[in-house]
């Protein structure tokens, strides 16, 4: 009996042996493709299921766009060879563990790396799909103001970005293939020589103006600009004014190597959060509706206005915009009508607010800035009233100056329909013009030169001004007489009031100073 149990025994033990191996290997055997003799097709073929791609962080949704991508191809691998990544793939490998260069966010797209070359061929196409839909989509809804839905571009256009070769700088070749503005290609080339030149620090500095203590000033100027790469060594002052030129020309800034309010400004701005400024002026040209043939764009932290048809600049005019309490907004319209010689209806916020104390110190204030008071639509004679007796929450005139040169409208204004009741418009005030930051107005927006604006439009509407099909008067013929006319546009002309704080100067990148700080609202959305 004892005997006969005995090779029962080892037969039990042993199946037990061979099951646990079995079990521990399974895994093992699954996952060891990679290393075996088979053609590199196979291995993708085998690598395109939920489990493996899971190890990388890739779900269902990935899984079934590498698998219609790769069975297009026949399997066949795009970045890798027989045993390794080829060098274009693993140029693109590292590319995409720092996408910011592309204009894409870091944290937008999951950065893991592959274990293997057969992983990385799948991450580095997982990758390009996503992070070439968001260089061609956008990353935000503006409207909204949230983050758009990561997504995957189309096989066709991966296709074509798949087509890249080693010959030349793979940013350049994903810049190509993507929108065509030539703004949005000026500030992508003006990243990448950023991240390839300049450390990407994530620092500020507490740089005050001269006016507060220059030695104090310079000293932390000096260590602001050492960072950010623009000087070398700290003990040579000559050098320090050459560096400060450069740094502010690159921010729109006066190049008079003076530590004033907002070169103190910029400098205390990291050359990080500079990046990612640059990264949303140009998402948000990739979310702008094309430009029809003729157009009128400003750019209010340009403080720039410019008059364009079939992508030739007509007229290109400074303007000053809204201080920060009287910001002027972003909108959208079409200009209809040019008004010579405007009556001014002033605000009530203005007429109470800065009006009122004025005529209460000067009672000829109003006679002296030709304003007329009207109350119930009829005119009432300003001697006549007693303004100690009236308070700025109770102001009952509503105050209207007369058409003149001295008018705060100028002689010319452009009048668009709009919910903020905003305009651009000539000043009597031109010496502000000349200011590198030009944020003075109450909203509207004062042009400079604005007659030879309203000749360049008008010259392309129509000849001479028409009333009843019979041509009027010149523009210089109105302008000359100093009448009031309306001058109704024929084909109205399209506006758009955007707010980019990094533009296109020439071939050259300019950061501007974010005035309004709106910037900051849209930053926090793009990296959250």
């Amino acid at each position: 009996m004892h005997i006969r149990l005995k090779p029962l025994l080892h037969i039990s033990l042993l199946s037990v042996l061979l099951l646990a191996c079995s079990e521990s290997d399974e895994p093992t055997i699954k996952l060891s493709f990679e290393n075996q003799d088979i053609p590199v097709s196979e291995k993708i073929k085998k690598a395109l299921s939920l489990e493996y791609i899971s190890q990388v962080g890739m779900n269902q949704e990935a899984l079934k766009y590498l698998q219609d991508f790769y069975k297009e191809r026949n399997y066949a691998p795009v970045w890798i060879n027989d045993s390794c990544l080829t060098k274009i793939g693993q140029n693109l490998k590292e590319i995409m563990q720092q996408p910011e260069q592309l204009g894409v966010p870091q944290g937008r797209h999951s950065n893991n790396l592959g274990k293997n070359y057969v992983q990385d061929e799948l991450i580095n196409t997982y990758l390009i799909a996503r992070v070439a839909n968001d260089l061609e989509n956008g990353l935000i809804d503006y409207e909204r103001k949230e983050k758009k839905p990561v997504g995957y571009i189309g096989i066709d256009r991966l296709k074509e970005y798949s087509s890249i070769n080693e010959d030349s700088d793979i940013r350049l070749q994903f810049l190509a293939l993507g929108p065509k503005d030539s703004s949005y290609v000026v500030l992508s080339k003006g990243l990448m020589h950023l991240m390839d030149n300049y450390p990407m620090d994530t620092m500020t500095f507490k740089v005050h103006t001269i006016k507060k203590d220059t030695v104090e000033a310079h000293r932390r100027a000096t260590g602001a600009l050492i960072s950010k790469g623009y000087l070398k060594v700290d003990n040579d002052t000559s050098k320090l004014f050459i560096a400060l030129r450069e740094f502010q020309i690159q921010n729109g800034l006066k190049p008079d190597a003076v530590i004033g309010k907002y070169t103190s400004k910029a400098l205390n701005e990291s050359t990080a959060h500079r990046r990612d400024r640059i990264i949303l002026a140009m998402d948000k040209i990739r979310a702008r509706t094309a430009y029809p043939d003729k157009y009128i764009q400003i750019n209010i932290p340009e403080y720039k206005l410019r008059f364009f048809i079939n992508d030739s600049l007509k007229s290109d005019h400074n303007i000053v915009v809204g201080k920060d309490e009287n910001q002027t907004p972003e909108l959208t319209s079409k200009l209809r009508t040019i008004v010579a010689y405007p009556f001014w209806n002033v605000p009530y916020s203005i007429s109470s607010k800065e009006i009122l104390p004025a005529v209460k110190y000067n009672s000829d204030y109003l006679t002296s800035h030709n304003y007329k008071i009207y109350k119930s639509g009829e005119e009432v004679d300003p001697t006549t009233v007693n303004w100690s007796q009236i308070g700025q929450n109770s102001f009952p005139y509503k105050v209207v100056q007369s058409p003149g040169r001295s008018n705060s409208l100028g002689i010319i204004k452009f009048v668009f329909p709009n919910n903020h009741s905003v305009y651009f418009h000539d000043t009597p005030s031109k010496g502000l013009f000349g200011a590198d930051v030009r944020a003075y107005s109450h909203g509207c927006m004062r042009t400079q030169y604005p007659v030879q604006l309203a000749e360049a439009i008008l010259k392309r509407d129509q000849v001479g001004y028409r009333e009843n099909k019979i041509i009027v008067d010149s523009l210089d013929s109105i302008m000359y007489k100093g009448n009031r006319r309306m001058i109704k546009l024929i084909d109205p002309i399209p506006i758009f009031i955007e707010y980019i704080t990094v533009v296109r100067k020439g071939e050259d990148m300019i950061t501007h100073i974010d005035i309004y700080g709106r910037d900051e609202e849209y930053l926090k959305i793009m990296n959250e």
